[in-house]
């Protein structure tokens, strides 16, 4: 009887040849350009399903997870944001499979697991970006693959690695940490269909073996807390919090999230930076509005980012402060815009980041 070959929405391996040559050659750049210690390699299988998960703070993770194992990695990347220049390229040349975070991606899901089932490897982070490294609730995708597969993740945790490629670029040799824990059996599957909290409940066990494995050192840079507030300023009048005021400035001095509207998706944000002169209501109007106008392409935006609570209250106070600039264009009167930060870590000191944008009416 003729046997039936299976076939896969994904091959495993692909791009064979290019990625062999990327990882000598990146194995090679890390050991010119910084000093990295390896541990624990042995403790990912040699053979069958596997799904390297990691945390995530800087570009040079995926570069790292991608050429010091000994088998092949098909990596899980962003798909809902371009990548920036020469990073796109050689991302590109490398190849991953794109999911768009934050909303129900079939197709990256099914190339997931085809990798898998053909007992291939997967490369993962779990808490899905870079916004907010040590503070962010894991994805449940790392546990939909393992349950639906039989495949073993094996925790891995990197520590050093921020602003790591800018140190190495300037030829400072950063000091990084790759160091890799012992695989997590498989999450069974129970036969009664998706069970969120038992998939959530995987996937924090998963992240928790994550930063077992970073050091004390990394895990000290991380906020255990983080508040925020805003408020308005007019001369005469008592001051006045804003509807969604604190998911606001929660964005506000995100960095990484402001970036990835200027940078990755070329929304027109700068005005949204803090600056050491007074701005014009009408272009944080702008900026505002634009903002809106790609949360109707990708209403996840923020909810995937910050949760839905959190996330759902971002665009409540995009609408407040635009419902003030207009005001303030008929009064043709000027505002301060205040936020606060206050973050909290594990010994007890608090950082206090403060923001302030003095806007005027017109033009």
């Amino acid at each position: 009887m003729k046997q039936i070959t299976p076939t896969y929405s994904l091959a495993y391996p692909r791009y064979l040849n290019r990625r062999k040559f990327l990882r000598v050659l990146g194995r090679v750049l890390i050991r010119l350009l910084t000093r990295t210690k390896v541990e624990g390699l042995e403790n990912i299988p040699d053979s069958g399903p596997v799904i390297l998960a990691g945390n995530h703070a800087a570009y040079l993770e995926p570069i790292l997870m991608a050429v010091l194992p000994k088998r092949i990695v098909e990596p899980i990347g962003a798909g809902d944001l371009p990548f920036e220049g020469g990073v796109s390229s050689i991302v590109s040349f490398y190849g991953f499979i794109a999911v768009n975070r934050g909303n129900l991606d079939r197709k990256a899901m099914e190339q997931a697991m085809d990798v898998l089932r053909q007992g291939g490897v997967i490369g993962i982070f779990p808490e899905g970006g870079t916004w907010a490294p040590g503070r962010m609730a894991p994805q449940i995708g790392v546990a939909l693959l393992s349950q639906r597969t039989g495949a073993v993740v094996v925790p891995i945790g990197f520590s050093g690695l921020q602003s790591s490629l800018k140190r190495a670029l300037q030829l400072k040799r950063p000091k990084l940490v790759m160091k890799v824990g012992k695989p997590i059996p498989a999450m069974p599957a129970d036969g009664s269909g998706i069970d969120k909290n038992r998939l959530i409940a995987y996937s924090q066990q998963v992240l928790d073996a994550i930063y077992d494995q970073v050091t004390d050192e990394e895990k000290s840079l991380f906020p255990l807390e983080s508040r925020y507030s805003l408020w308005i300023e007019r001369a005469g009048e008592d001051n006045e919090e804003l509807l969604g005021g604190s998911a606001l400035a929660n964005f506000l001095h995100s960095p990484v999230l402001l970036d990835s509207f200027k940078i990755n998706l070329k929304v027109p944000v700068n005005p949204l930076y803090e600056h050491k002169k007074s701005v014009k209501a009408s272009s944080i109007h702008h900026s505002l509005q634009a903002i809106l106008t790609y949360l109707k392409l990708n209403p996840a935006f923020f909810t995937y980012r910050m949760g839905v609570e959190e996330g759902s209250q971002v665009e409540v106070g995009i609408r407040s402060l635009i419902e003030l600039l207009e005001r303030a264009e008929r009064e043709g009167k000027p505002f301060s815009l205040h936020t606060q930060e206050i973050l909290t870590y594990s010994d007890g000191r608090q950082e206090i980041n403060k923001k302030l944008f003095q806007i005027e009416p017109g033009v």
